[in-house]
């Protein structure tokens, strides 16, 4: 008898995979001087910043002792704890990290906006986090859900390990409440999705667009790019509780827009 997927996934030990990220570390606005990889697997994003900055001081922190021993040839020290425990200083950190790497690891946690915020007592004053996030707001997710079942899978949006479940408006409230402005966001499209927007990057909008049974009415080739990503990519830094405008101050709050224009 096949296993179900969750009593397959606790028989078997997870293989990590050696993934670096390029399109999150393309992001990167300034060569870092200590990172922070927290969820580091088997190291691939320490690799891929070892070759880009060879002078970067490089931590980890991954709580599969089987990856973070293959990760250890990729970074300076790596930690097998919960990065809210560790005493980095005690461990031999002598200045705060202006790089901070948080890959697929926000949505496992039950209470991702606790970790974000205790960050602020590790980072420099101006450090950049980087993050990616699986996008809710997809439209072959939410397809499935209008049908009314869920896939849940091994990875990928429905990887049945997850916890939360953000969309762009959400993740970006998240951040700001946790003491974080975005200063850049891109669309990652790895997905299904990747032919719906190529198909439809031509339309002009608004534009009506079909799945199956399914008609949306999208009205900017944002709201495309939105419907169509499989995840969120940002780069963030601390606000300091400094708010630029009232669109950030109230991003801030608990107040939802009656309409929300995407882009906010």
């Amino acid at each position: 008898m096949t296993d179900f997927l969750w009593q397959d996934r606790d028989k078997k030990e997870y293989v990590y995979p050696f993934n670096p990220r390029p399109e999150c570390l393309d992001m990167i606005q300034r060569p870092p001087t200590v990172a922070l990889d927290i969820g580091c697997g088997s190291g691939g994003v320490g690799h891929a910043l070892r070759q880009r900055y060879p002078d970067c001081k490089l931590w980890g922190c991954e709580f599969n002792a089987a990856a973070a021993q293959v990760a250890r040839e990729h970074f300076d020290q790596v930690v097998e704890q919960d990065v809210e425990t560790v005493d980095f200083a005690a461990l031999g950190l002598t200045r705060p990290f202006d790089l901070v790497c948080l890959f697929d690891v926000l949505e496992h946690l039950v209470n991702p906006w606790q970790l974000l915020s205790g960050l602020k007592r590790i980072v420099a004053h101006d450090a950049h986090i980087l993050i990616s996030l699986p996008n809710a707001s997809n439209l072959p997710l939410l397809y499935d859900a209008f049908r009314g079942h869920w896939r849940y899978t091994h990875w990928g949006l429905l990887d049945f390990t997850h916890l939360r479940f953000f969309t762009d408006f959400d993740a970006r409230k998240m951040f700001y409440q946790t003491g974080f402005r975005v200063l850049d966001h891109r669309f990652s499209f790895p997905g299904p999705g990747r032919d719906i927007y190529e198909r439809h990057r031509a339309d002009v909008f608004p534009a009506a667009l079909s799945l199956e049974g399914l008609t949306v009415q999208v009205q900017s080739m944002a709201d495309l790019a939105r419907l169509c990503a499989d995840q969120n990519l940002y780069v963030l830094s601390p606000h300091h509780g400094e708010f630029r405008d009232e669109a950030e101050r109230e991003m801030a709050s608990d107040a939802y827009p009656p309409t929300y224009a995407y882009g906010g």
